[in-house]
């Protein structure tokens, strides 16, 4: 029996992906678990491995977007022909994402549920029936946010809830999540069930959205040149940055810290198995003001502001093509030295391509520096969905006067934006305050309080 391969769904904040290279010819035969493309996201490289064993049917032309969810290709058993399936096109993909399909019709002919792998194992972990559950990936396709969302509901009693609204399982956990009143929400399915695409059409049509914001920005060329496409990880950053301005209100304040200390702490410590760069003394110290001022560790929700347990640094690395920001976790509970190991290993990885979505994902927090680029200070955009971002600039020669007798000394100037939504001046000032004293005091970062 033919066998889909999907673009797949990594992690909560992938939409779509970049099919890259196809590693199999059509026609030839691969084995389960034998990688058959490689895709790109705007965090990684990673390779989609065949479900079954088969004859591999190409479906779709490397280095096109697809959303996730969408049919790349298809693996064949001897003499099998491919399912009537078009090729996919990227006008058809918003089509794909939006068409609302009636739960019966997850089923496939042979009364096969249609699941991803991750939403199986899911569910199989967990003991849920995947007949229970509403399916809200292309096709009725079972994906693991609806497993999750369908566990969220039968330990909350939103089971209650979503038949009284008729509603499927993934739409009343977008619901909660965006804060929407299913009540409001039009449904375009023809057994009337509101299902996740139409909560998420109910908020763009009542906000309007970024693409539409986006397009409004768009100008007719003002002589030639040369094009360069926006595609891939710029692509991601654009939006994702346009974005953050948009809907967050960022204000940023900037402050000098005396960094001889630190200097001279960081000459003892040449000995040491990993040096710690100056970056890993600024990690040091914001994850300990954060717990002193968990207002900057914090989401903004619709209707709440969200404070996180966790104290997770996101470490912006640049690369070629863009830059990416992989996620020191935990980083209150660490040393210095063990904060430099953490940094110097994703450092690496990152420039090597082989971060996992696990060094990626959860960042509660950012810190982005410049210095070694010699900038003084700069304004940061915040990471969504995170609260604040701290800025990095180089170490400069500076003086400092002692009554009338001028002393050479060293400063940094740390630049922290941050949404005025969540906190105001004051306390985002005393949280860099907090910042600066333990980066003049660096001796309380060698050890966890």
């Amino acid at each position: 029996m033919s066998s889909p391969i999907y673009m797949p769904k990594l992690g909560l904040t992938m939409t779509e992906g970049t099919l890259t290279e196809w590693l199999v010819d059509t026609g030839e035969t691969v084995s389960q678990g034998q990688p058959v493309a490689s895709i790109e996201t705007d965090k990684i490289e990673t390779e989609i491995e065949a479900e079954t064993e088969g004859r591999l049917h190409q479906l779709s032309q490397s280095g096109e977007v697809f959303e996730c969810g969408v049919v790349l290709g298809w693996v064949l058993e001897e003499g099998e022909e491919p399912p009537e399936t078009p090729e996919v096109q990227k006008d058809q993909i918003t089509t794909i994402e939006q068409s609302a399909i009636p739960e019966k019709e997850t089923k496939t002919k042979s009364d096969r549920i249609a699941a991803s792998p991750a939403a199986k194992r899911l569910a199989k972990e967990t003991g849920v029936g995947l007949s229970a559950i509403s399916g809200s990936g292309p096709g009725g396709r079972i994906v693991v946010e609806d497993v999750e969302a369908f566990l969220t509901s039968k330990t909350s009693g939103v089971t209650s809830e979503s038949a009284n609204t008729n509603a499927s399982q993934a739409a009343v956990n977008e619901a909660q999540k965006l804060g929407v009143d299913l009540s409001e929400v039009r449904t375009s399915s023809t057994d009337k069930q509101i299902r996740k695409a139409d909560v998420q059409t109910h908020v763009r049509d009542s906000s309007g959205s970024t693409t539409e914001k986006q397009e409004s920005f768009v100008f007719e060329p003002i002589g030639e040149g040369e094009r360069v496409p926006l595609t891939g990880m710029r692509k991601v950053i654009a939006n994702r940055m346009h974005s953050s301005l948009q809907v967050m209100a960022q204000l940023t304040l900037h402050l000098d810290v005396e960094m001889d200390h630190a200097i001279s702490l960081r000459k003892e410590m040449e000995s040491d198995d990993v040096l710690p760069g100056y970056t890993d003394f600024v990690i040091a110290s914001v994850a300990r003001a954060l717990k002193v001022h968990p207002q900057l560790n914090s989401q903004m929700l619709e209707n709440e502001i969200l404070q996180l347990h966790e104290i997770n640094i996101g470490m912006a690395v640049a690369l070629n093509d863009g830059l990416v920001v992989p996620v020191v976790r935990n980083a209150d509970q660490l040393s210095l030295n063990e904060i430099a190991k953490n940094t110097s290993r994703l450092a690496g990885q990152a420039r090597d391509g082989k971060l996992s979505l696990e060094d990626l994902e959860g960042g509660t927090f950012s810190v982005s520096s410049l210095g070694m680029f010699g900038v003084d200070g700069f304004t940061p955009v915040i990471n969504p969905p995170n609260a604040a971002i701290l800025g990095v600039g180089r170490i400069r020669e500076d003086t400092e006067w002692d009554d009338q007798t001028p002393r050479k000394i060293s400063r940094m100037m740390v630049s922290l934006t941050w949404d005025h939504r969540v906190l105001d001046g004051a306390p985002a000032a005393d949280f860099a305050s907090t910042v600066k004293s333990g980066l003049e005091n660096p001796e309380s970062l060698l050890n966890v309080d």
